[in-house]
């Protein structure tokens, strides 16, 4: 049993005919009204939109079941949220670009940059931005569109197409020790976030298909993931002069194998990427053997603000 946590309204992103018939996802509000749960394989994903109560209780109850024995991934006391991640990706070499939070007060030294958010996953806010002064306003403005200079992250422009004006970006999951390629996405935009239909050709889905087959950043991958402590997500890279260059690494990605595209290559690619993923869950799966963790952390291991309780739901043994 392999049993994915996620926030209430995000748990669409792993269906169980793609992630397999041992997979089942609950949520934190329900993993927060029980007194116990089955032994089995756990997953804390969606960390970056949990508040700092729910991520607290969230690392306590992570303590507890691995007291109990049970396989634990992403522990939500160490992982890295974006910032963070890129912050110590580029101070560990990994990556070339820098980031700077808005609250800090601190201007960039080399443009183009653009701004994002440092929670929600909405992709970038803007256009490339070319120097401060512009920065400042379009700091400015999306402050006043109602985008909170805490949330608010500068990240120094970094990517390069692919061919013929496409970007692309890559993609790989972590799935416990091991890192297995996903599918690409083809952009005219330089933030390639969710593709267009027909933009890239043959050339670039046979490339991107052997580029499955190999698996040639897997070392690189699996470094920055140890870097941000995430043991389980999606890893959403793109290539600059040959170096891998982190862009995200998405605890709770949207796991789907969509078989129907003109091209052969990409169909392979597709069944190859959803063979690895399967493969490497089942690797991770625990039997299931009927014992119970005590889950003592809502109860008695936190002291929570006044009037704070978790949502009662129902349904909660899969």
């Amino acid at each position: 049993m392999i049993c994915i946590l996620t926030t209430r309204a995000h748990t669409y992103t792993h269906p169980l005919k793609e992630c397999g018939s041992a997979v089942w996802v609950a949520t934190y509000d329900e993993l927060f009204s029980t007194p116990a749960v089955p032994m089995g394989t756990w997953i804390f994903t969606d960390l970056d939109r949990l508040d700092f109560w729910e991520l607290e209780l969230a690392a306590r109850v992570y303590q507890e079941l691995k007291a109990a024995g049970a396989r634990v991934l992403n522990n939500p006391a160490l992982v890295n949220q974006r910032f963070s991640l890129l912050r110590r990706l580029k101070n560990a070499g990994l990556n070339s670009f820098s980031v700077w939070r808005v609250e800090d007060g601190e201007m960039p030294d080399r443009y183009p940059v653009f701004l994002r958010t440092q929670s929600a996953h909405r992709g970038v806010l803007g256009e490339l931005i070319h120097d401060e002064e512009t920065l400042r306003q379009e700091i400015d403005k999306a402050c006043a569109e109602g985008y909170p200079a805490k949330q608010l992250m500068i990240i120094e422009y970094c990517a390069q197409p692919a061919g013929d004006g496409v970007f692309r970006k890559l993609a790989a999951y972590r799935v416990g020790d091991k890192i297995t390629p996903a599918l690409s996405v083809h952009e005219s935009h330089w933030a390639a976030k969710y593709g267009e239909e027909g933009l890239a050709g043959e050339a670039l889905y046979a490339e991107e298909l052997q580029l499955i087959r190999d698996n040639p950043f897997a070392g690189d991958l699996l470094k920055a993931c140890n870097i941000g402590h995430i043991e389980y997500g999606r890893i959403d890279f793109g290539l600059v002069d040959g170096k891998v260059e982190v862009y995200e690494i998405n605890t709770n990605p949207s796991v789907r194998f969509t078989m129907k595209h003109p091209y052969p290559a990409r169909l392979e690619s597709t069944a190859l990427s959803k063979a690895l993923y399967a493969e490497a869950m089942s690797a991770i799966d625990t039997p299931g053997s009927g014992q119970q963790i005590e889950i003592k952390a809502v109860s008695s291991s936190l002291e929570r603000e006044p009037g704070w309780t978790p949502d009662a739901v129902a349904g909660w043994t899969p």
